[in-house]
């Protein structure tokens, strides 16, 4: 289907790029994460204040330290802020926001260790100065652990040095970050997930991952006869700049599912997770999230769309009698295309039976315009004697 898109795309990488990191610099990112489980999870402050969680979303600004190691970087992390909210499950939602208080001042102190190879493998990961003074403080501070594990996992980007695989897209076949469920125990279990260089824009590498694997906590493997296993799968993006060798953006969602038993085929969603973590030049007063570093290189653009084919007519899109098209459902992770708008403007040209043949995006932002796209091709009009060319208002939004 020919695509008649007026977009800017910077030229391609003619080898793979490399992670360079400075000893001595300061690295600073804003990380959102929401960890969903079906059945809810205990939740409890140290002052005996106990409920249930449905959803948690960790919001946070970290400043990092640099230090080679070798081959590898270490970077030590505090935390500039953190927040934290949830949704009870059958509880008042004061309760939750009364632990969740007593989580944010608990995990104030925290110092963040992560040990990165020079592939961009996170390798450790590890968090020290949690207050352990007791056994609820002790096990608090593990799940505190493993929540800004989930937090910081979207970092675990891997690049390949093989000019080959930069073209074909390369393999992991180690439970990465990604595949590691938010429990203190850690995760075992086997997967696979694959890497691609899908294009370049904007003189940045757009990198998507996908994969699956059958993974389960830890001490849940012995504790039951499908070891409690879960099916994990992952998709995700990243922005890679080459100039800088650094992560602009990184994001990923997870869908978890149990592996049915022989006494049960239920198949329901266990746990799922959105986490995306973005680099920023300096923390926002208001700690408002920012405009992605991607956004901030696109231009807008406006002009008119190319002439029409002849003979076919423009039919103004209030006469169509249709109601807006709203896109939905892409992942969240898609953090790049948060920009000050998610109107574009595009003209569609349609078969005389409804089916769209032809797109161009003409006003709004450029980044938006693939899920314009992607929206449209499925979309259907109404039936006329021959072609004709439609022009939308399009509102992009996430689910």
């Amino acid at each position: 289907m020919p695509l008649l898109l007026g977009l800017t795309f910077s030229s391609a990488l003619a080898a793979p790029p490399t992670y360079k990191w400075t000893g001595g610099e300061t690295a600073r990112f804003y990380l959102e994460t929401e960890i969903y489980w079906s059945q809810g999870l205990k939740a409890a402050a140290r002052a005996n204040t106990e409920t249930r969680i449905r959803n948690l979303v960790i919001k946070a600004e970290t400043e990092c330290k640099v230090f080679p190691r070798g081959k590898q970087v270490e970077l030590e992390c505090g935390l500039h802020w953190i927040d934290l909210s949830g949704t009870p499950v059958a509880d008042r939602q004061e309760k939750v926001e009364t632990v969740l208080a007593d989580w944010e001042d608990f995990t104030k102190p925290v110092e963040i260790i992560l040990l990165i190879g020079p592939d961009g493998r996170l390798k450790e990961f590890d968090v020290n100065k949690l207050p352990s003074n007791n056994i609820r403080e002790g096990q608090l501070g593990e799940q505190m652990r493993a929540f800004l594990r989930s937090a910081f996992a979207p970092m675990d980007v891997v690049l390949t040095t093989d000019d080959k695989d930069w073209i074909r897209g390369w393999e992991r076949k180690d439970l990465g970050y990604m595949f590691q469920l938010p429990v203190a125990d850690g995760t075992a279990g086997a997967g696979t997930y694959k890497t691609r260089h899908t294009e370049d824009r904007l003189g940045l590498a757009l990198l998507s991952t996908e994969g699956r694997a059958t993974v389960a906590p830890s001490s849940a493997i012995e504790e039951s006869a499908n070891g409690g296993l879960i099916d994990l799968r992952v998709g995700g993006e990243a922005w890679f700049d080459p100039a800088t060798g650094q992560l602009l953006y990184s994001g990923f969602t997870t869908d978890g599912r149990k592996v049915a038993s022989s006494s049960t085929s239920s198949n329901d969603q266990f746990i799922a997770q959105n986490s995306g973590i973005q680099r920023i030049a300096a923390f926002d007063p208001a700690h408002a999230p920012p405009i992605s570093p991607v956004a901030q290189r696109v231009a807008k653009v406006d002009k008119p769309p190319a002439a029409l084919p002849e003979g076919v007519a423009l039919v103004p899109f209030l006469d169509l009698g249709m109601q807006p098209l709203f896109i939905v459902g892409y992942p969240q992770v898609a953090q790049p295309y948060d920009l000050p708008t998610s109107q574009v403007r595009a003209r569609v040209v349609v078969d005389a039976d409804g089916v769209p043949q032809q797109f161009q995006a003409y006003q709004g932002y450029e980044l938006l315009f693939e899920h314009v796209e992607r929206g449209l091709k499925d979309a259907r009009f109404p039936k006329r004697s021959g072609p004709y060319a439609i022009d939308l208002d399009v509102e992009v939004r996430a689910r």
